[in-house]
């Protein structure tokens, strides 16, 4: 699997937790990310990595810790530098 796929698959666990914990639609979570319903069901199934901004709205409109989101994304790339 590569580093992408493994972040694609990280982030995905993550949004589908946060989703959970908060009770919302994937509609609702897409408004909160300021994207398409159709971006957000594609970040869910592994199938994209979103953007910056994306990134950004779903740390500030989803009470995400943002230094555990990103320690995940640095554990992912160190374990593949370091295979």
């Amino acid at each position: 699997m590569s580093t992408l796929d493994r972040l694609k698959n990280g982030f995905k666990n993550e949004l589908i937790a946060k989703r959970t914990e908060l009770d919302l639609s994937q509609e609702k979570m897409a408004e909160r990310m300021d994207i398409s319903l159709r971006s957000y069901s594609d970040l869910e199934h592994g199938i994209s990595f979103c953007s910056a901004l994306s990134l950004i709205n779903f740390v500030n409109n989803c009470n995400v810790d943002k230094d555990m989101l990103f320690a995940m994304f640095d554990k992912i790339i160190n374990d593949a530098e370091n295979k």
